[in-house]
Protein backbone atom coordinates (compact mmCIF):
# COMPACT_ATOMS: atom_id res chain seq x y z
CA UNK A 1 0.00 0.00 0.00
CA UNK A 2 2.78 2.45 0.87
CA UNK A 3 4.64 1.43 -2.29
CA UNK A 4 1.74 2.59 -4.44
CA UNK A 5 0.66 5.60 -2.40
CA UNK A 6 4.02 6.98 -1.31
CA UNK A 7 7.13 5.25 -2.65
CA UNK A 8 6.38 5.28 -6.38
CA UNK A 9 5.24 8.91 -6.59
CA UNK A 10 8.13 10.14 -4.43
CA UNK A 11 10.80 8.02 -6.11
CA UNK A 12 10.97 10.25 -9.18
CA UNK A 13 10.75 13.48 -7.14
CA UNK A 14 13.17 12.91 -4.27
CA UNK A 15 15.11 9.79 -5.27
CA UNK A 16 14.88 6.11 -4.50
CA UNK A 17 16.54 6.04 -1.06
CA UNK A 18 14.67 9.07 0.28
CA UNK A 19 11.37 7.68 -1.03
CA UNK A 20 12.08 4.35 0.64
CA UNK A 21 12.83 6.07 3.95
CA UNK A 22 9.60 8.10 3.65
CA UNK A 23 7.59 4.95 2.94
CA UNK A 24 9.04 3.11 5.93
CA UNK A 25 8.51 6.09 8.24
CA UNK A 26 4.91 6.43 7.07
CA UNK A 27 4.30 2.70 7.59
CA UNK A 28 5.91 2.91 11.02
CA UNK A 29 3.61 5.78 11.99
CA UNK A 30 0.54 3.83 10.85
CA UNK A 31 1.66 0.89 12.95
CA UNK A 32 2.20 3.24 15.91
CA UNK A 33 -1.46 4.20 15.60
CA UNK A 34 -2.56 0.57 15.44
CA UNK A 35 -0.24 -0.92 18.05
CA UNK A 36 1.01 1.66 20.58
CA UNK A 37 -1.85 4.15 20.72
CA UNK A 38 -4.52 1.61 21.84
CA UNK A 39 -2.39 0.56 24.83
CA UNK A 40 -1.05 4.09 25.44
CA UNK A 41 2.57 2.93 25.76
CA UNK A 42 5.42 1.49 23.75
CA UNK A 43 5.58 4.58 21.57
CA UNK A 44 8.41 4.53 19.06
CA UNK A 45 8.89 0.78 19.02
CA UNK A 46 6.83 0.04 15.89
CA UNK A 47 8.55 2.97 14.20
CA UNK A 48 11.91 1.49 15.24
CA UNK A 49 10.89 -1.86 13.71
CA UNK A 50 10.27 -0.20 10.35
CA UNK A 51 13.50 1.76 10.63
CA UNK A 52 15.30 -1.57 11.12
CA UNK A 53 13.48 -2.99 8.08
CA UNK A 54 14.59 -0.04 5.95
CA UNK A 55 18.21 -0.45 7.04
CA UNK A 56 18.03 -4.20 6.37
CA UNK A 57 16.71 -3.60 2.85
CA UNK A 58 19.60 -1.26 2.12
CA UNK A 59 22.04 -3.87 3.43
CA UNK A 60 20.25 -6.57 1.43
CA UNK A 61 20.73 -4.63 -1.79
CA UNK A 62 24.47 -4.48 -1.13
CA UNK A 63 24.55 -8.19 -0.33
CA UNK A 64 22.69 -8.97 -3.55
CA UNK A 65 25.10 -6.78 -5.51
CA UNK A 66 28.05 -8.63 -3.98
CA UNK A 67 26.44 -12.02 -4.74
CA UNK A 68 26.19 -13.08 -1.10
CA UNK A 69 22.44 -13.74 -1.30
CA UNK A 70 22.62 -15.90 -4.44
CA UNK A 71 22.50 -18.99 -2.26
CA UNK A 72 18.79 -19.68 -1.67
CA UNK A 73 19.32 -20.97 1.87
CA UNK A 74 21.34 -17.91 2.87
CA UNK A 75 18.71 -15.64 1.27
CA UNK A 76 15.86 -17.39 3.11
CA UNK A 77 17.74 -17.20 6.43
CA UNK A 78 18.38 -13.48 5.84
CA UNK A 79 14.68 -12.79 5.23
CA UNK A 80 13.55 -14.94 8.16
CA UNK A 81 16.02 -13.31 10.56
CA UNK A 82 15.21 -9.80 9.34
CA UNK A 83 11.48 -10.24 9.78
CA UNK A 84 11.18 -12.47 12.82
CA UNK A 85 14.03 -11.45 15.15
CA UNK A 86 12.87 -7.82 15.52
CA UNK A 87 9.20 -8.85 16.02
CA UNK A 88 9.32 -8.10 19.78
CA UNK A 89 10.05 -4.49 18.85
CA UNK A 90 6.97 -4.30 16.62
CA UNK A 91 4.60 -6.33 18.82
CA UNK A 92 5.87 -5.06 22.16
CA UNK A 93 4.92 -6.62 25.49
CA UNK A 94 2.37 -3.91 26.29
CA UNK A 95 0.48 -4.57 23.06
CA UNK A 96 0.56 -8.31 23.68
CA UNK A 97 -0.56 -7.86 27.30
CA UNK A 98 -3.23 -5.24 26.59
CA UNK A 99 -4.70 -6.46 23.30
CA UNK A 100 -3.56 -9.90 22.14
CA UNK A 101 -3.55 -11.93 25.35
CA UNK A 102 -7.06 -10.80 26.38
CA UNK A 103 -8.31 -11.75 22.91
CA UNK A 104 -6.97 -15.28 23.28
CA UNK A 105 -7.88 -15.43 27.02
CA UNK A 106 -4.42 -15.87 28.52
Amino acid sequence: MTAIALYRPLKTRIGEKAAMVAAFVFSGLLHELAISVPVKTGYGLPLLYFFIQGILIMIERKLEYNGILKNKLVAKCWVFAGLILPFPVLFHKWFLKGIIWPLISW
